[in-house]
């Protein structure tokens, strides 16, 4: 890739449209500010100039968003979702047999005071038989309903290949960086419980890759074959840890309810629909033996 000269433009502030302004010919302007008005981050994915902000996390480069915030779909006027009490009814969802709060607290990485809590905030879902706690009838759908998604950092990539070897070349990048991935979307689904082909391949990590090392272009959302995250959930990484579905080696499937919350959400499959009324009824069904 060729050298481009670059103009940076670096300021305290938010970015507003009065305060930009083009460079000489030939020579791109980089904005970094804490954040942008929406008529400056359109104008420079209409490519009139490069940005980068922390808030939300974004980077527009030649008009192509490398990397943007993905939000939770509901935000509670308290600030940070509940991922945990949300972790708690998720795992009981799951759970093929009673479990215990030290149980759930190692699963999902929390305290067990912070596992009781929440527990009594979910007494309308769940409940304790004399083996420990279980979740009520309508469970997992209460879960689907008030999930209001991982949240995080995201990038977008591109490429030829199949889902599946698209997979196996990023994971292979992974192993030799020393990353652990945790896999979810069609592909997790079509493991969980095959019914449609995966047509992208969507993968937890702890931080940004560049994957162009690989192969990989960087895309809009919409072209993608490839979503990277950095969760803002914490739990998708410890549930998927703890429950320890293997995906090509020392790489992780995300848990069974995040893969169906990602295949509904997420996935451009013309199926997933119905792909998602084939996983929830092996999940209910316990034949995930979590």
């Amino acid at each position: 890739m060729p050298a481009v000269r670059v103009d940076l433009k670096a300021v305290r502030q938010r970015l507003w449209a009065s305060t930009t302004n083009h460079s000489t010919e030939g020579i791109r302007t980089l904005y970094v500010a804490p954040s942008a008005a929406p008529d400056v981050i359109a104008a420079a994915v209409a490519g009139g100039f490069d940005l980068v902000t922390d808030d939300p996390e974004l980077v527009i480069v030649g008009g192509v968003v490398l990397l943007q915030s993905e939000e939770p779909r509901r935000r509670p006027s308290s600030g940070r979702p509940a991922w945990g009490r949300s972790a708690v009814l998720r795992v009981l969802a799951l759970a093929s047999r009673p479990l215990q709060q030290s149980e759930l607290a190692s699963a999902i990485g929390v305290s067990q005071q912070a596992v009781s809590l929440a527990l009594s905030r979910l007494s309308s879902t769940v409940t304790r038989d004399e083996h420990g706690w279980i979740a009520l009838e309508g469970a997992l759908e209460s879960w689907e309903r008030d999930y209001s998604g991982p949240g995080g950092t995201v990038s977008y990539w591109y490429g030829l290949d199949d889902p599946a070897t698209q997979a196996n070349t990023a994971l292979q990048l992974l192993d030799e960086l020393g990353l652990n991935a945790v896999v979810s979307g069609d592909l997790a689904a079509d493991t969980y419980a095959p019914w449609q082909l995966p047509t992208t391949v969507r993968m937890y990590l702890p931080e940004i890759i560049d994957f162009t090392v690989v192969g990989f272009s960087p895309a809009e959302p919409n072209d993608a074959t490839m979503t990277i995250v950095v969760p803002e959930d914490p739990t998708v990484a410890h549930v998927a840890a703890a429950f320890g579905t293997r995906y090509g080696g020392r790489h992780l499937l995300a848990d069974a309810a995040i893969t169906l919350w990602d295949l509904l959400n997420t996935s451009t499959a013309p199926t997933e629909d119905e792909a998602a009324d084939r996983l929830r009824d092996v999940i209910r069904s316990g034949g995930l033996g979590v």
